[in-house]
This record gives C-alpha cells, structure tokens and sequence, in this order.
C-alpha cells in the first residue's frame, strides 16, 4: 500500500465530550449518557504509552512496521457511563440497561495516506468505580440550580453497576478505512468505507461508511465521528476548511461486559439471547477548520442494546483540536 510520511506538524491534542444534554429537545439521560476524552498525537510515541508493545504487536496484522515514518502515534485518557431510563430508583432495575461506566488508557498507532488507513488500538481500562456517579451527580445538582427547577433527579442507583467497586479490563481494536469516491487531494467531498474488530469487553465486528461535502482540505480518516469510542479516528491539520457530515456503522455483537458484566458479580447483568446481535450507530455533523484548531458539532443516534427496550438513543457531541 503506497503512503505517505506523515507530516511533522500533525501532532496536538483533542477534546471530545458527548453528552445527551447537548441534544435538547430529546435529552432523556438514559443509556449511553455521557462520554469524555483527551487525546494527545504526535509522530512519535511520547507521553503515555504503556501498552504500544502490544499496539505494536496488533499492528503487524494490518501490516503496520516499526520502521514505517509515517506512522501517528496516540495516547487518550476518557470515560463512558450508561444508565437506566429510572434514574430515581434505588433498588435494582431489572427491565433496563445496568448502570455501567468506564475509565480508559487508550494507545494507538495509525498508518495513513490519502487513500488508506489502517489503525491498531489497545484499551486498559476500569469497570465500576464511583468517578462516574460523582460528577453525574454534581452536574444534574448544578443544572437545577441553575434552572431552578427539580430536574434532572440525581442517579441513585449506581451501586449496581456493572463490576461496581472496581474491575480490571482491556480492549483490541483492529480497523481498516479506505477513500472510495472523491479526490484524493482536496476537494468538495468524499465517501469511505471502514471495516473493523474489536477483541475484549466489547467484542463484535463492524463496518461502515462516511460521506463529506463542503470545501474539503483534511484527509477522508480525520473525519472526527465518535472520536471517544471509535478506533480509525485521528485528528489531522487542516487551515481553513469547512464540511458537513454523514456516516453509519453496523455492529455484530459478541459479547457486551457492559451489559453481560464480567468476572466479577454484578446485581444486573443481561444473558446472550437478551441482548441485541445486531447494532447500529450513526452521526450527522459541521466541521470547521482553521490555522490551528479545529471545531465539530455532532447528532448521534444508535439502536437498542437490549431487545426489551424499544428505543433509540440519541446524544450530541462537541469536539475541539488544537494543533501545535
């Protein structure tokens, strides 16, 4: 596969933030309720990178070399949480989603040019800390105040999360994307294609499309959809650029800790025939690029995790690049 070195001045950092309150007119707190992360990327491995041995390892499937000079690398630290629609109940909740939450080191290598990317990433996280519960907690208690009003409830029953008081778990990701439709160079749109797999406390295999159209000066792989939970994303300068976004993935489920729990014993845990198979996540979103930043508004939305609930989530995100 023909690359390209990668360009000394990608390096920088990012912040992402999903939360379902940045979509206010379905804001229902419920399910994926929250997620938050801070990346930092050079062309070297500087920084926190205690697992790119076995980055390195998982690499050398997609054909990712040591050697290579255009090789990115990154670092991330963030946090998920998932919750019931009842977030008032202290007693267990046997017909919803566990309460779930999660705090993650993320190392990843990533080889790209401006057709191809092929990504490899190893999580080390903790299940079921209290880190979740307090600054949920403080927010809705900020909110009402603010609002003056009694809503949001703080969430009571986090004691039943998954793995509550803490629980060692770790993550695969393997993913290829490639540049199917429009320029390989600078342009008014383009669409690709991503497939991808997952190996540790959610494992399942997927594939994807995105499409962008507008003035368009970054590369197809620095689309910033999920960036908290995705494997392929990795943030690319680009002066002055604007584009809106589309894109869809497929899951096929294998297993979910976060729903099915893991070594641990977990008040609320759901069986294989109770949870969805197959799974589907999409995102619509505005990218602005300037000298050194970057700045993107999302809408997300994914089916049910659990055939017992008949609904979809939705969440918004905001993310923000600096590029030094």
């Amino acid at each position: 596969m023909p690359v390209a070195k990668a360009e000394p001045e990608n390096r920088g950092v990012g912040i992402y933030l999903d939360q379902d309150f940045l979509v206010p007119v379905s804001n229902e707190d419920r399910d994926y309720t929250m997620g938050f992360a801070a990346e930092f990327f050079w062309g070297k491995a500087k920084g926190l990178y205690p697992l790119d041995n076995l980055v390195a390892m998982a690499g050398k499937w997609l054909g990712i070399d040591d050697k290579d000079n255009n090789l990115v690398y990154s670092f991330m630290l963030g946090t998920v949480a998932f919750t019931p629609d009842n977030l008032s109940d202290t007693a267990a909740i046997y017909d919803d989603r566990p309460y779930a939450s999660l705090i993650y080191l993320s190392n990843k290598r990533v080889r790209a040019d401006y057709k191809n990317a092929v990504a490899a990433e190893v999580r080390l996280g903790v299940l079921g800390t209290r880190f979740t519960e307090y600054w949920q907690t403080r927010f809705h208690t900020t909110y009402r105040s603010l609002a003056d009003d009694d809503e949001p409830v703080d969430p009571l029953g986090w004691s039943h999360q998954i793995s509550d008081g803490g629980e060692l778990t770790m993550l695969l990701r393997l993913t290829n994307s490639r540049l199917k439709q429009g320029l390989s160079s600078p342009g008014d749109y383009d669409v690709a294609t991503t497939w991808g797999a997952s190996l540790g406390y959610q494992t399942n295999l997927h594939v994807g499309a995105a499409f962008r159209a507008g003035s368009i000066k970054s590369p197809f792989w620095s689309l910033p959809y999920d960036p908290v939970n995705r494997g392929s994303f990795l943030p690319k300068r680009s002066k002055n650029e604007w584009y809106f976004w589309a894109a869809f993935r497929a899951h096929a489920v294998i297993y979910d800790v976060l729903l099915q729990g893991q070594f641990r014993d977990s008040d609320v845990t759901y069986a294989a025939d109770e949870i969805e198979r197959f799974v589907y996540d999409a995102a619509t979103g505005l990218t602005l690029g300037f000298d050194d930043s970057q700045l993107t508004f999302s809408t997300n939305a994914k089916s049910a995790d659990l055939k017992a609930m008949d609904r979809n989530q939705i969440w918004g995100s905001v993310n923000y690049i600096y590029h030094f």
